[in-house]
């Protein structure tokens, strides 16, 4: 229980599951005003000075400090490449990235892990991997066999090691006949296309293409998904995936790009705006790495409305649990926050939260606090996407990994406050067309 209180995973699960909506009731109440359009930009917001600017999504705000993005490659689940983390213990297990009907990922090195080994877990990186193995095992058995006479045991390690090569060259079979390379035309890039049936009949044919871009310091993942029913459909994505990573490029750390388009972790995708996304990202800061101020932003349709009340409400009522034993320390609730509205860049949002401290009897102590903050967006419309913002605590007993808890409440909340309050559609050239209606 405390574990799921210090991961703040109560309103984080409602936040990616969403809340249950029926969709034919799903209708804006109305159309936005002018008014109403004008807020997302925050027009009456001044930069404070010593800042730096930052975006995410369609959205851009400021950071005080050096801030980090969860670009760590967790090797042992190759599966699990699209949701990112810091380390092998710090990260947000649904943080994610889906651009239209592409999901994306940014991975960089660290001391433990070079960015390359990713190339490790594709399927062309197994196949020269177990071309390897083969050419061991008959270089072992050559060997074996050059001795002289064969004893019984070497007949059965040769046996053996026989097994294992028919074992390692049907599996590359299966591969080359699964996955099929395909030519992104991009300097630097890996890709594949294979296909998967998500029926019971087989009727319903799903086209996978993945492409790793090596950008300088980071490698950027695309998978795109979508269903076919012939080689025509196969071209089709092909030729549209192929059109979207030719729009992506690599941005430096601090770059707002001037032109319509997303955002993501040192990068930049050009679109005309009107491509939905749905994006989940934590950041931290280097001299704070047990803090995580995660960040949602997406196009609202009738599967996806956020209740933000309710979940500032919920991240509000977050009580600490009872102790594992007698006489063991508990929690101690410092401080309630909310619910309450706030302004979020010029918009209004919903925020709640706690802020906890955590005594160890003959040690020092730490603090524990989780502040969600969440404009719901509008249905119908493309510049005004929700926005939700959670900041929340880990710490060593969690992650050992970390040399040092977070810091007092009232530092990470000032950071917190300086992203929410600055909080603003990305202004773009040519702007977008709701946004100069009058």
């Amino acid at each position: 229980m405390l574990a799921l209180l210090l991961l703040g995973r109560f309103s984080n699960a409602l936040q990616a599951a969403d809340l249950p909506v029926d969709a034919s009731k799903a209708t804006p109440s109305r159309a936005p005003t002018s008014d109403d359009l004008l807020k997302i930009i925050a027009p009456d917001y001044q930069k404070p000075v010593g800042v730096n600017s930052e975006c995410f999504g369609r959205m851009m705000f400021e950071v005080s400090g050096v801030d980090e993005w969860p670009t760590y490659y967790r090797h042992m689940y190759p599966t699990g490449i699209f949701a990112r983390s810091f380390s092998d213990n710090v990260g947000d297990p649904y943080d994610s990235m889906r651009f239209g009907d592409t999901l994306i990922a940014v991975i960089a090195s660290t001391k433990r892990f070079p960015k390359e080994k990713i190339f490790e877990a594709t399927p062309f990186g197994r196949i020269a991997a177990l071309q390897k193995n083969i050419e061991e095992k008959r270089s072992y058995i050559a060997r074996l066999k050059k001795s002289g006479e064969i004893s019984d045991v070497d007949k059965a390690e040769i046996e053996e090691q026989s097994q294992d090569i028919q074992r390692f060259e049907a599996i590359i079979a299966e591969y080359r006949t699964k996955f099929e390379k395909f030519n992104t035309g991009l300097p630097n890039s890996e890709a594949y296309w294979t296909s998967e049936d998500s029926s019971v009949d087989n009727s319903d044919l799903r086209s996978i293409l993945r492409a790793y871009l090596t950008r300088g310091d980071h490698i950027f993942v695309f998978e795109s998904n979508a269903k076919i029913k012939n080689s025509a459909d196969k071209e089709s994505h092909k030729k549209k995936f192929s059109s979207m990573l030719s729009n992506f490029r690599p941005r430096a750390a601090n770059e707002i790009p001037a032109e319509r388009g997303v955002c993501i972790p040192f990068g930049f995708i050009a679109d005309d705006g009107e491509t939905p996304i749905a994006f989940k990202q934590s950041i931290r800061f280097s001299d704070a790495p047990g803090v995580l101020y995660t960040m949602s932003t997406g196009t609202v349709d009738s599967r996806n409305i956020k209740a933000t009340p309710l979940l500032a409400m919920a991240e509000a009522a977050i009580s600490p649990p009872p102790p594992e034993k007698p006489g063991d320390p508990a929690p101690k609730v410092i401080q309630r926050i909310g619910p309450r509205m706030v302004k979020m860049g010029g918009v209004s949002a919903s925020q709640g939260g706690v802020h906890l401290k955590f005594d160890q009897p003959g040690s020092k102590g730490y603090e524990i606090y989780s502040v969600f903050t969440g404009y719901g967006g509008w249905l119908g419309t493309t510049v005004l996407p929700y926005i939700l913002v959670n900041m929340r605590t880990m710490n060593k007993n969690l992650a050992p990994e970390l040399k040092e808890n977070p810091p007092p409440f009232a530092v990470s909340k000032n950071r917190m406050d300086l992203m929410v309050k600055s909080m603003r559609w990305r202004p773009t050239t040519p702007p977008m067309p709701e946004l100069t209606r009058r």
